[in-house]
């Protein structure tokens, strides 16, 4: 790749996590301040916005980084497989974290258990915004993260495994930060998880969303009951 290509793909990678985050951060401003939303409905209408505003911002950035929506994991090649392989790993880890490592890094006064609690709230229609917001925002996610990050970074490293691996390494300390809000343990968990586990998901199954995006959206679904009922 020559140097031209590699400034459009660096500034493509930085218009598109810039501006998601910007749309993402003024559309849940606009929704407590302006439209004095809180709990389920806001939580709903947010997912929505990451996953159609967001989702258009990252369309943007591909085309102005010269990726294409295929290459970046849009495509539905081996989807069933795909989505099957991603849901397993969203149970096994769902089984891990509420049998095992939950129970024995502090339960609910855990960090993370204690800042989704809090949002998730005890009225159903906080569980309902809450779920709108797993499945939409999680979906959202992928997209900026796997689709755009992960595969752009590797690009701009000079793909092979050592560009790969940089671009999971700075995907991972990403995805962690942006959970910053729920204290070390979520930064951490979250590193973890949606950071490594699903970026390996990603190269493991060929650079393909649907993956990633099951798995994703399979453990934010069920941390959402499970939070909700147990905690």
């Amino acid at each position: 790749m020559d140097m031209g290509s590699k400034i459009r793909l660096a500034g493509g990678l930085f218009l598109g996590l810039v501006g998601w985050y910007a749309a993402v951060i003024a559309a849940d401003y606009l929704l407590v301040h302006g439209l004095r939303l809180d709990g389920g409905g806001r939580y709903a209408l947010l997912g929505l916005v990451e996953l159609f505003a967001g989702g258009a911002i990252v369309l943007l950035a591909l085309r102005v980084s010269g990726m294409s929506a295929a290459a970046a994991g849009f495509t539905l090649r081996s989807a069933r497989r795909d989505i099957l392989i991603g849901l397993g790993v969203a149970i096994a880890f769902a089984a891990l974290q509420f049998l095992v490592l939950i129970p024995a890094t502090g339960g609910a006064a855990r960090s993370d258990i204690v800042a989704n609690s809090a949002q998730l709230g005890e009225e159903w229609s906080g569980l309902a915004g809450f779920v709108v917001l797993a499945l939409a925002g999680s979906s959202a996610e992928e997209m900026l993260f796997r689709g755009l990050l992960l595969g752009g970074l590797a690009l701009l490293f000079n793909e092979g495994w050592p560009a790969r691996i940089l671009a999971t390494v700075v995907v991972v300390v990403l995805f962690g930060l942006s959970h910053g809000y729920q204290g070390w343990a979520g930064i951490i968990d979250t590193g973890m998880y949606g950071g490594l586990t699903l970026s390996l998901l990603y190269w493991w199954r060929g650079k393909r969303l649907a993956a990633p995006i099951a798995a994703h959206a399979g453990w934010n679904l069920i941390a959402s009951f499970a939070l909700f009922f147990l905690y």
